[in-house]
């Protein structure tokens, strides 16, 4: 039925333009109280350490607190529930990496939101690559060298990772696949658990995460064999890329991002893209950033929702031809 514009009356037109009003001075004044990060891991992991560094950052910008709200487990649909289920007016933000946003949809056989619909993609904060390494007493020095090495002794060299269905794993999974190698997967319960047993020599080699693993090749506990981006880092310029070493397919970067609930307002969620992607264009978040092995990287709202997308297909169809479960 169409409305006759003449039988609606000043008051409700009035009324109207006021409430319009009201909201959007509710928009330009925020945020007006603390704002609210919930991160899916631990103090002092890797999607952790990108939010201390960003954190601060936004909150100078703000004039207001930004809470780390750290959410661990599950592989991270714990801290995605919560931030599904928050009130959608901006003071409760996610953060999303290519692991737990991405990955744990495939893995898992359930989740207690629904992915494509309980968030909406703010903004890509950075990237990083992976990290291939050795026990040092496993005779070899190179990916070729480890691939040989590997195919001589089908299922007796072990490679850790955080979990079953863990990033970690379905990365190692990639790798194995495109090399053609039957390795032994050890699942863990956490990054620094498998990475002190691949110190230990329980383990012989893992493909981890650069920050964490990066430390432990300076000091020799560790040799790098790999690192996963398409071009080397400046930490580590003697390390070849995978395309490098003989196995391009295996060239992976990883990322971290931003998300909130759905249905939070236009305005505000462009609001909250411009002042985190402005705060990653600091150069002083650009060299925190880059101590920890990340690539600040940010991109238009549009161009991280098409990311988001392209990397569910990519990540679903590797995790589906691999038979990738999470525990």
């Amino acid at each position: 039925m169409r409305m006759n514009v003449s039988t609606v009356k000043p008051k409700s037109v009035f009324l109207i333009l006021s409430c319009a009003a009201a909201l959007h001075a509710a928009h330009a004044a925020y945020p007006e109280k603390p704002v609210r990060w919930v991160i899916p891991g631990a103090p002092g992991g890797s999607v952790d350490s990108v939010a201390r560094i960003v954190g601060p950052a936004v909150a100078a910008r703000w004039g207001q607190p930004v809470i780390i709200d750290n959410r661990p487990g599950a592989t991270g649909t714990i801290a995605n529930d919560a931030t599904a289920k928050a009130p959608p007016d901006g003071y409760t933000l996610g953060q999303a990496s290519m692991s737990t946003y991405v990955m744990a949809n495939h893995v898992l056989p359930r989740v207690p939101y629904k992915p494509k619909e309980d968030f909406i993609n703010i903004a890509k904060l950075c990237t990083s690559p992976y990290l291939l390494a050795v026990n040092p007493n496993l005779p070899v020095k190179s990916v070729a060298e480890l691939v040989a090495y590997a195919k001589s002794r089908p299922n007796e060299v072990f490679y850790g990772s955080s979990g079953n269905g863990s990033a970690l794993h379905v990365v190692t999974e990639l790798f194995r696949s495109s090399t053609g190698v039957n390795i032994t997967h050890v699942p863990y319960k956490s990054v620094p658990a498998s990475e002190m047993d691949l110190i230990g020599g329980q383990i012989h080699m893992m493909i981890g995460n650069f920050a964490s693993m990066q430390p432990h090749v300076q000091s020799g506990k560790l040799r790098a064999l790999a690192i996963t981006s398409p071009k080397r880092s400046p930490l580590m310029p003697t390390v070849p890329t995978m395309a490098e070493a003989g196995v391009p397919a295996a060239e992976i970067t990883t990322w971290v991002g931003l998300m909130a609930p759905a249905k939070l307002p236009a305005e505000l969620a462009t609001r909250v893209h411009a002042e985190f992607s402005a705060a990653v264009r600091d150069p002083k978040v650009i060299k925190q950033l880059a101590n920890i092995g990340c690539d600040a990287d940010p991109i238009s709202m549009e161009a991280f929702d098409r990311l988001v997308k392209s990397d569910n297909e990519k990540w679903g169809a590797v995790i589906k031809q691999n038979n990738i479960k999470a525990d």
